[in-house]
């Protein structure tokens, strides 16, 4: 977490259980926007969440087919602990919130939304209800199940992990290709994970392990992501001050692979670049793992943001992170196989988003937003773009005397950009204007110029004769589509 004002601040973290005391420590389609939406970016923060009363949290996000984002948190209430969500509509409004479970003696603080069966949606948690010999005392990741609608909610029978009294935070789960869930944790001796559900508490299946040198204890923001080739690879941080500190990945399934560390993320002789929050990992939609990360000096723990993908040599050096006051990096999937790459600016107060082309080889301009209202503390960053809009969820402490940390998101929309060729034009002649999105062609745009409009061709190009009779000039051309801010270009008339 970062402070920016001095403030004293306790997190309450895990409660004890009858079995004993628990440890602290999504996609559609390409197109533009879910029918019946007209993606519209927002521009200010809501506050989707009360306040939570946890600073080491981490929200849950999954967007159902709808366009609906579905946030998953947990909050200390008043002797117990609950789990509750959130549902986010078009430009960023708050559509309605609930709760999962409550009046638990501990629950996990990392929740995670996928999948669920018949089209909905699954939480997976871990925690304890507090009810001596209930199976859902015993610290094993649990599940609970609802409609895509995400307002009703109900535990599944059994868990998902031979494993009982797991960590409460760097928790993780995705779903294979056909449904089955998978989560991941700190545990065994490294990274644990577990396919599928059991209907026995723990499950009579073994967990599968990750071998880390240093073991579990050093394994931090463990992060699930299936590829497109529908295996399950996971990506955690190593914080072992030893020769294997640093950002890892490894494949778990169908069959498990050798663990691959990520360039330049860490030494015992570097400074600790630990995510400070789950690992940003994603799997991008034209295939291939990615992997955004601090890269490290021996005394500035975030030289740059890098953004490797998984099995190249070189990971790339992200625009605009040289600062040296990057933190909290995320990372989102967009449609056609655009990435968002994102952090906090521990300097400004400021979170930094950019956004890759379709090969994720290069990046447009970057964009920057304030942190939400008043924030005197910043926790967490996380985004979900599966849809073309990204949405940004940010874990922070408003100024107040009462006020505990919150979620809050706001929405951005990539931007277009917009040329015309040739750059000065005579009356009655042809101007060919070029959409694109980070260099890759926008079809289905709109430009207008001089009162005329085109659409754009699937190579991105639409062209406008200007009118015989046009004054010498400068007039601005207009590039729109629903799902993308406009852009503008000034062509010469002459």
């Amino acid at each position: 977490m970062h402070r920016l004002a001095g403030r004293s601040y306790l997190v309450a973290l895990a409660a004890l259980t009858a079995a004993g005391a628990l440890l602290p420590a999504s996609a559609q389609a390409a197109g533009h926007g879910p029918a019946g939406h007209a993606p519209r970016a927002a521009s200010t923060w809501t506050k989707i969440s009360t306040d939570t009363s946890l600073g080491i949290a981490s929200a849950g996000l999954y967007r159902t087919a709808d366009g609906m984002l579905h946030v998953a948190w947990a909050r200390h209430d008043t002797g117990s602990y609950s789990l509750n969500y959130s549902t986010v509509g078009p430009n960023a409004k708050l559509e309605g919130t609930g709760t999962i479970v409550k009046g638990w003696t501990g629950v996990s603080f990392y929740p995670r939304l996928v999948a669920g069966p018949g089209g909905g949606i699954r939480a997976v948690f871990t925690g304890g209800n507090g009810v001596g010999g209930s199976p859902y005392n015993l610290g094993a990741m649990y599940s609970a199940t609802s409609s895509p609608a995400g307002t009703s909610w109900a535990l599944a029978p059994g868990s998902m992990s031979h494993s009982t009294i797991i960590s409460e935070t760097d928790t993780s789960a995705t779903t294979q290709s056909t449904g089955t869930p998978v989560a991941s944790w700190p545990g065994g001796s490294g990274v644990a994970f577990h396919v599928g559900t059991d209907p026995n508490t723990p499950a009579t299946k073994p967990d599968g392990t990750v071998a880390v040198t240093s073991g579990p204890g050093d394994v931090v923001g463990t992060a699930l992501a299936r590829e497109t080739d529908g295996s399950v690879w996971v990506a955690w941080f190593t914080e072992s001050g030893e020769s294997d500190q640093g950002y890892w990945v490894d494949k778990i399934t169908p069959a498990q692979a050798a663990k691959a560390e990520a360039p330049g993320s860490g030494s015992p002789s570097l400074a600790n670049n630990q995510p400070l929050q789950s690992v940003a990992f994603t799997a991008g939609a034209k295939g291939g793992g990615y992997l955004a990360y601090c890269v490290p000096t021996a005394t500035i723990t975030c030289a740059h943001v890098a953004l490797w993908k998984v099995g190249a040599a070189k990971a790339t050096t992200v625009p605009g992170s040289t600062t040296q006051h990057a933190a909290h990096v995320a990372i989102a999937a967009a449609p056609g196989g655009h990435l968002w790459v994102l952090w906090y600016d521990t300097s400004q107060n400021k979170i930094h988003v950019i956004r890759s082309n379709a090969a994720a080889t290069k990046f447009g301009p970057g964009q920057t937003i304030a942190a939400p209202p008043a924030t005197v503390e910043f926790d967490g960053l996380e985004a979900e773009g599966s849809q073309g809009p990204l949405d940004v969820v940010a874990l922070a402490l408003a100024n107040g005397a009462s006020a505990t940390p919150a979620y809050w998101d706001i929405q951005i929309l990539p931007p277009l950009t917009l040329a015309g060729a040739p750059a000065s034009v005579a009356p009655g002649k042809a101007v060919t204007f070029t959409v694109t999105d980070v260099g890759d062609p926008v079809a289905g745009a709109k430009v207008t110029f001089l009162g005329a409009s085109a659409t754009t061709s699937s190579k991105g190009v639409a062209t406008i004769t200007v009118p015989k009779g046009t004054k010498a000039g400068s007039y601005k051309a207009t590039a729109t589509d629903a799902g993308y801010t406009s852009a503008t270009f000034t062509e010469k008339v002459s």
